[in-house]
């Protein structure tokens, strides 16, 4: 048996075998090769199946199968990314019609349901885990691909691929709103017109409970499906890791593989991507990665991981065929700087990684040109940069939502915007060419762009208006500002490296930060981060 998936090769030979193997050794011997010394140190004596196991790295086997360099880094990039791209796909549920008269059949149907549905729970208890983790019954609103880039569960993928589920439950959010509208503007009246009578208690929560009610049984909310006056949405989104679900090859087939429920987090329709987030994570999650897509080149290689007509994990190779196209995304809005590629990309591929041969991802599959619907060596990605920014956001946010609902301390906030990227490089050549001081090119330290209204650095007792000067471009003429060096006593080389120290800040924390101006004074500013705005 010989199993690449974990970077661990382990070989044990069957047993009518064994007597063939001292000559399979013989033959391979000449090119000395790891192969043919495991067969021949697994067919040495009697021994048993434990003994006759023997592992070695995935990286040694390699050796002994004589790849060139450059197949290496391919196999290696799938060895170590493949279990953090997932196959999405969603489903409305049957029983999810919230019709009036759905609402109705619903309730004379209730008393029949009820012992059915006590029986199918205990039946579902005594069922293992893998059984229960399938996907529900229902239409499939469509499926695609995506790829984990938190390992708290946050995954990314196209908006076009959850697009349907997303619409019909943002349909029914809707319809709750209007009714509960309805509900909250006749208790004020009701409530308004009662207080000439005193405004009794007891007759108005009577009267509110009435109006409720009333409200919830005309707009079909009030069967199994509310949950605190609200209606169970109707379409849910799933997840597959790899063919078992828990991010290992084996040899399941993907109809036997487990789904992981996923919440919709938000969408970014100008660029068609979606943040989702496992209900229940695995603890074994292993994020991917950012490159820097606006280094790419013509010509570099590329890399393509997704799950192609549901074949979970396939890998296709490419070229960056051109930058900077503009394609229309499903918001019909221009999304620019997008990457072609002439790596395969089919029906499937949608919201998985492009990736660089270091394993970064610099783009998000998201379509193609072709006349039959499949590959025709033209496919567009949305640039890396641009998903990683706005959707860190989203995930930032969300993470700041969970951590107030368990009374925990959220991340600090300091209301700065910070170059990267390419806007960072054009800064730094322009200190450069404009300052006395020699810098490390690598070392300038953070340039902060821009202060929102309530930043802590815009509180200063002393009477002057701002702590720090931001970096502004007017005209098309750079004006620099002050740039942060030091943070807490950790020096920053980079936009990149300032971002990340302060992820590991908590809301509350007073901090010391170290900024310099063009001409290489520094100065230390004492800050109280603050509560991140939802």
């Amino acid at each position: 048996v010989l199993s690449r998936a974990s970077g661990v090769v382990a070989f044990q030979p069957s047993a009518p075998y064994r007597q063939h193997l001292p000559m399979i050794a013989s033959h391979r011997s000449k090119g000395g090769s790891i192969a043919s010394e495991l067969f021949a140190s697994a067919s040495e004596g009697d021994v048993d199946d434990a003994a006759s196991t023997v592992a070695v790295r995935a990286a040694d086997l390699d050796d002994s199968l004589g790849l060139t360099p450059d197949e290496r880094t391919v196999v290696n990039v799938h060895r170590v990314c493949k279990d953090s791209v997932v196959y999405v796909t969603s489903v409305r549920k049957i029983n999810s019609n919230r019709s009036v008269d759905g609402g109705r059949r619903r309730r004379r149907r209730r008393l029949r349901s009820d012992r059915w549905q006590q029986r199918e729970k205990e039946e579902s208890e005594e069922e293992p885990e893998e059984q229960r983790r399938a996907l529900p019954k229902g239409i499939a609103l469509g499926s695609g691909s995506g790829f984990v880039v938190d390992s708290e569960g946050y995954i990314i993928t196209n908006y076009h691929v959850i697009q349907r589920a997303y619409e019909s439950n943002q349909d029914v959010i809707r319809y709750d709103k209007f009714w509960d509208g309805i509900a909250t503007n006749t208790t004020k009246r009701m409530k308004k017109s009662m207080l000439p009578l005193g405004g009794d208690t007891e007759i108005t929560k009577s009267l509110e409970n009435f109006i409720n009610g009333t409200v919830t049984s005309i707009s079909g909310r009030d069967s199994k499906e509310v949950d605190g006056g609200r209606s169970e949405l109707p379409a849910q989104v799933f997840v597959r890791f790899g063919t078992n679900g828990d991010g290992d090859a084996t040899s399941q087939s993907s109809s036997s593989a487990s789904y992981h429920l996923c919440e919709i987090i938000d969408v970014v329709k100008e660029l068609d991507v979606a943040v989702l987030r496992i209900s229940k994570a695995p603890p074994s999650l292993k994020a991917l990665r950012y490159g820097t897509s606006s280094d790419l080149l013509v010509g570099q290689s590329l890399l393509a991981i997704g799950n192609p007509f549901g074949l979970d994990r396939t890998l296709s190779s490419g070229l960056v065929s051109a930058l900077g196209r503009s394609i229309t995304g499903v918001a019909g809005n221009d999304i620019k700087n997008c990457i072609q590629t002439d790596a395969a990309i089919n029906p499937g591929n949608s919201g998985g990684p492009l990736l660089n041969l270091s394993g970064e991802v610099v783009g998000v599959n998201t379509m193609i040109i072709s006349t039959s619907g499949s590959n025709a060596g033209i496919g567009f990605a949305v640039p890396g940069d641009s998903v990683k920014e706005s959707t860190d956001i989203i995930i930032d946010l969300d993470k700041e939502r969970r951590s107030r609902n368990t009374n925990r301390k959220g991340r600090g906030w300091l209301g700065a915007d910070v170059a990267t990227g390419a806007l960072e490089a054009s800064f730094r050549q322009r200190l450069a060419v404009s300052s006395t001081m020699t810098y490390d090119e690598d070392g300038v330290g953070a340039f902060l762009t821009a202060l929102s209204d309530g930043s802590p650095l815009l509180e200063k007792p002393d009477g002057h208006e701002k702590s720090i000067e931001t970096t502004s471009i007017a005209n098309g003429n750079i004006r620099l500002g002050d740039r942060v060096v030091n943070v807490g006593g950790n020096q920053i080389a980079n936009g990149n490296e300032f971002v990340s120290e302060m992820k590991r800040r908590v809301e509350g924390e007073q901090l010391s930060l170290t900024v310099q101006n063009t001409d290489g004074e520094k100065r230390v500013e004492y800050v109280t981060l603050g509560r991140i705005p939802l």
